[in-house]
Order: C-alpha cells, then structure tokens, then sequence
C-alpha cells in the first residue's frame, strides 16, 4: 500500500513548523535590539540555549494552537471541504498573529523591566490612558511593526505553499479510525512537551524557572523564554503563592524577624512634630543622575541640575535599590516596607489584608496624613491601597481639575508636573501640621512628553527620557523655590527618591545591581543632617528607618531595617527580582539566586560589569549569607500566603477574632 505523506497529520505538523521559524525569527529581532542587557553568549553555550528556546517554543505553540490542532484534526469528512479550509487558515493565522504580537512587544519592552511579560505586567489595560499609550507605542516603535508584518507575511505564505492534506481512505470506517489515531497521538504529544518532553510521574508543567535547565546566566533564560509561554504560565498563579520552605518556621523568623522591635536612631533622631514629606519622582533611575552615574563614563551635562544640588543639602544613600520593577510597586515597599518580586503586589488578591503600616504608625502619633498624584484616583491602585493603609487625604486629577479645570492634563497620564506641584504647594499649607505627605510625580514617564512653551528649554539627551527628566527636575526646583518661605520648610524632613529605574546610556547599570539602582536623599533644611552613606539602603527600609528617627514606641510589621540601627545593619542585603532569579545585593557582593542555588557571585563594587563572576568555592561568609536570602523569600511568601502583614501579637489577636466567626 502506498503511504500518503501528504495527510492531515503532516500537513497540520508544516503548518506548525512555520510557526517555529517565525518564533524564531522573533527571537533573532529580540537579541539583536537587547544584545547590550544579555550576557556575551559563548560558543558551547548556543547548543543548550537552542534546546532550551525549542522546548518553550514548542510549549507556547501547542497551547496558542490547541483550536487550530482539534480543528485540523477533528475526524469527520467536512474538513476536506473548501469553506471549512478558508476557515481554518483564518483560525491559524488569528490564533498566532496575535502570540507572535506579544512576543514582538518584548522587543521593546524588555529594557524597561529585563525580564519577560507576565500576566501581572497587563495591569496598564485597566488604565485610562492605556489607548493612548499603545498609540504612542506604535509611533515609538513604528519599525517593529514593520518586521511584524513582514513575518506575517511569511507565516500566510507559507501555510499556503503546504497545501491541504488529501485522504486516499474510502472507507469511512477506516477514515474515522486513521483520523482518531492523528487526533490521539496529537493530544500524547501536547501532554509529552507541555510535561518537559517527560512522562515520568514526578514531571510537572514546565514553567519559568525550568529556563535554568538550559543555561545557568539568568539574562539567557529570556532568550529562551518566550512571551505567550510566560503569559499561559501566570493564567491564574497570581491567586497562588509559592511555597519555599528552606527552614522550620522558627528558624526562618530568627533569620528574618518581620516583628521589629522600637529602635531609635541616636544622632539621626528627629522629634515627632517634624513634618515628613516623601517625594516620589517618577523613572529617576540613578542611571540618569549623573553626579552619582558618571563615575564609570565620560562626563556629560547634567540631567538634574536642582537634584544635584540637593544632594550637597541632604544625607545622600549612594548605594540605594528599589524593590520592585514598576511604579505601583513602589508604594507598598515605601509605606508597608513589602517587596514585589515575581507579580505586582498590588495586584495579587492576597494584598487585601490588614495593614498598620507607616501610614497608621503616622496618625498614632498626630500626624496628617495625605497622598498627591497627579493621574485619576484609579491609576495603579495607589489611592485604594493608601485608603487600605489609613491615609486621611488624597489630592488626585479629579480634585485638581474641579478646581482650576482641564487644561492642563498631559493627554496620556495626568496633570503636568510643573502645574501640579503649586496645587500641591496650596494643599500642604492648609494641612493641619505635622503632616505625613507623599506625592508621585508623573512627567517624566513613557512616552516623555514635554508642555507646550517648553519645547525649548530643555535639550535632548542621549535617551529620549533624558529631556523628560530635566523637565521633571525644573519642576521640583520650582516648587522647592516657592516653599522656601513657608513657616513649615524648615521643620520638615524631605525623603526623595525614584519609584523605578527606567533604561541607562551605560553599560553599568544595564547590568544587576545596578539595572535597579535608584537615588534615597534624606533632607531636612532646619537641621545639619548632611553626608553620603555607601551602604545597602532600599525601599524597604525607608519605613523602619523613618520610625527609628521618630522614635515609635510600638512593635511594627517590615520586611526592611532601620538603616541607623547597628545591629539591625548586621547581616543586611537588598533584594529584588529579575530574569526569573532573586538579586540579593550586600555591602560587598552581588548575587543570583534562582530559589535553589547561587548563580552567580560579583564584586560589584569592583567588577561592575562582574567578568569575573564565577564560583569556584563558596566561603563560610557566602553560606551565611545566603541562609539569610532563603529565610527572607520564605519569610515573604509565608506572610504573603497567610495573608498577614501585622506585628506579631497583632496578627495572632486578629487571627483569633476571626477564627471566633468561622
């Protein structure tokens, strides 16, 4: 008997393939516009990556394809008909014009948070501007769509060069049989890979981290990732937290108390009728700072002339890191002192829970508390959150224009900073004092806009963001020269940092740690509260560190130190999370940790760029530090799991209360 090649099975298999070469492709576009944010690849290292890069294409394209595969292979005699094929080319190419379009957008999105989209990142659809911004985006990236559509192209040509697939079988009986068995051996395959190519019954789903199988430098794990995949995986895991026991619970809290004890901060005190203003600027990576950037580069003009001239006024951290990778992360690690690692926290459902964070800790002790923003009451969840945590006022884009009107919305975010910060300037003198104030600037955020009457006061730089930051930046000075005379100035301590890194023009801080690096100024112009601090500093501790200046009382919830504590100082680390593994950054050392080993280990300080960075033998220092990284990550997730984020005693009192109405 003669062999039919050309069957539905073969057919639909070609089809398949074609996807392959067009993921692939875009996987050539991704390492050639991010090649400066991954490591040099060696030669013994491309074979791995190739297996790695075919085993998660394989996963994302049977999951992106399972209607076109049953439609393919649906054993009954109308698929041979003309009308049921012109609709199956139109499934086909639906289905993957739109998984190759997310994984085209990381092309160009990846630089901003160096790791591939999870679900979590799809939080801006919700956002008003969220039309507006995707219009910017295809303006911004006009030529990536070029390449889109070209691989489009390619993908219609050549389904269509495959033809359709003939049944020499007259028998229906046998017809049905064949196309069964197809239809049988096509749903083994999908189990088989979507296990990792394994049946054993100890195999799982593959999911992100199984990227370390194929390569142990975590920037390579995106290029064997691919975008579908690592929406697919994520469908649902922001309702499940991981579970990382690497000790009994006792052993994990020693390691890592989240119950802090009051601590007060000696010379660095400050009394509790001093004003606190924390000053959020948007996308004011340390990178874009360059009195405190220039050191590993030629020196170039000055994105942040009054910036700078703060620093000479304040008590400046120079080796300060954020904990989370987007702008809603920033809040819940600077006023409940909680990290993002793997989703935003804002929008896993555990985040709605009992809090008495920093904001509740200010109102005990007579503050006022208030939260500015110049985007509506819904962006990013700020407002709710700050409601969640007990802040009394909140100054938003509705409150502004139904004041002084709508002029002045930027057309994508919200009100310009150099009109909100006057706006502001009028709220914080009505405000009973002391006040407990955060404001979060917007202008200087994608796609970096400039007013109008501004177009010539402020020169590009050698990135777009740069003119937008200079804006930003003569917008505070402006404000700062407007308060300066104000009764409160004086007695008020500004806290000024950035809610993210955003991009760099040097390869230093491209790389970990630094890709996460941010300004921490503490300021206060009635006080001689000045110098530099080259120790680990983070959102996280900018909580603990604030009460241990105050002098709070009570025991509070943190997952970060008081900065000023000694013996809190001990032991301490930065953390955050990119490229599927854990940055846990000391005094001295860089590295990665994938939640089972220690990838890499740099001297930072040293070797930015860490081309010495591999372990040839860990020390006993090594071991002890990273017993602390583990406790901390179990710490997080058990306290994310449980839902608790109070002291101690508090959390227990809750717990009982609500076991009593169970």
């Amino acid at each position: 008997m003669k062999i039919n090649w050309k069957n539905d099975f073969t057919v639909m298999a070609l089809r398949l393939l074609v996807v392959y070469v067009a993921f692939m492709l875009g996987r050539l576009l991704f390492y050639y516009f991010n090649d400066d944010l991954i490591d040099p690849i060696r030669g013994k290292d491309i074979i791995s990556l190739l297996r790695g890069s075919l085993m998660f294409d394989t996963v994302s394209i049977l999951y992106l394809n399972l209607p076109f595969i049953f439609l393919s292979l649906v054993p009954f005699r109308f698929r041979e008909k003309a009308n049921y094929q012109k609709k199956l080319f139109w499934v086909y190419m639906g289905l993957n014009s739109l998984g190759l379009l997310v994984n085209f957008a990381d092309v160009f999105y990846y630089p901003y948070k160096q790791s591939r989209l999870v679900l979590g990142d799809l939080f801006l659809v919700k956002e008003d501007s969220f039309s507006l911004l995707i219009i910017d985006f295809i303006a911004d990236y006009w030529y990536g769509f070029i390449f889109y559509f070209i691989i489009l192209g390619l993908l219609s040509v050549g389904y269509k060069l495959i033809g359709n697939g003939k049944s020499v079988l007259t028998n229906n009986r046998d017809y049905y049989l064949v196309n069964s068995a197809y239809l049988g051996v096509m749903v083994f395959l999908t189990v088989f890979f979507v296990r990792g190519a394994s049946l054993s019954k100890a195999s799982f789903p593959i999911s992100m981290s199984d990227a370390f199988l194929y390569t142990d430098n975590a920037s390579h794990t995106s290029l064997i990732l691919s975008n579908p995949f690592c929406l697919f995986r994520t469908i649902g895991k922001s309702k499940k937290v991981p579970k990382l026991e690497y000790f009994d619970k006792r052993t994990a809290a020693a390691y890592l108390p989240t119950t802090h004890k009051p601590s007060s901060s000696n010379m660095f005190s400050i009394d509790k009728k001093t004003n606190v203003f924390i000053i959020i600027l948007e996308s004011f990576g340390k990178a874009h700072i360059k009195s405190l950037s220039d050191q590993f580069k030629p020196k170039q003009p000055t994105n942040t002339p009054f910036l700078d001239s703060l620093f000479n006024e304040g008590y400046l951290f120079t080796n300060a890191y954020q904990n989370g990778y987007r702008s809603m992360d920033a809040l819940p690690a600077i006023w409940a002192s909680i990290p993002t690692f793997k989703e935003p926290f804002l929008s896993l459902p555990n985040s709605v829970a009992d809090y008495y964070a920093l904001p509740a800790c200010m109102n005990e002790m007579g503050y006022h508390t208030a939260f500015m923003h110049g985007a509506v009451k819904e962006s990013m969840g700020f407002v709710s959150f700050g409601k969640n945590l007990d802040i009394k006022e909140f100054q938003s884009r509705e409150e502004y224009e139904e004041e002084r009107g709508d002029d002045d919305f930027d057309g994508k975010w919200g009100i310009w900073d150099h009109k909100f910060w006057p706006f502001v300037h009028e709220k914080v003198n009505q405000m009973p004092k002391p006040f407990f104030t955060t404001v979060f600037t917007l202008s200087s955020h994608h796609p970096f806009s400039i007013p109008k009457g501004f177009e010539n006061k402020f020169s590009e730089g050698t990135l777009p963001i740069h003119r937008a930051i200079k804006y930003s930046d003569y917008a505070l000075k402006i404000f700062f020269e407007s308060i300066r005379n104000e009764p409160w100035f004086k007695n008020t301590l500004f806290i000024i940092t950035a809610d993210h890194a955003s991009g760099a023009d040097s390869p230093k801080f491209l790389k970990p740690p630094y890709d996460y690096s941010i300004p921490i100024l503490f300021y206060h112009p009635g006080k001689n509260f000045r110098g530099t601090d080259d120790k680990i500093m983070q959102h996280i501790d900018i909580m603990p560190t604030l009460l241990g200046m105050l002098d709070y009382h009570k025991p509070y919830f943190a997952f970060g130190k008081n900065h000023f504590d000694i013996e809190a100082q001990k032991d301490h680390f930065a953390i955050n999370f990119s490229n599927s593994a854990f940055n846990c950054t000391t005094d001295s050392h860089y590295y990665q940790f994938n939640e089972k080993d220690v990838l890499v280990k740099a001297d930072y300080r040293k070797d930015p760029l860490w081309k010495n960075n591999l372990i040839k033998k860990k020390t006993a220092e090594d071991e002890k530090d990273i017993k602390y990284f583990k406790a901390f990550i179990q710490q997080y997730y058990f306290h994310l799991g449980e839902r608790n984020f109070l002291p101690e005693k508090a959390a227990k009192r809750t717990k009982e209360f609500a076991d009593l109405y169970k």
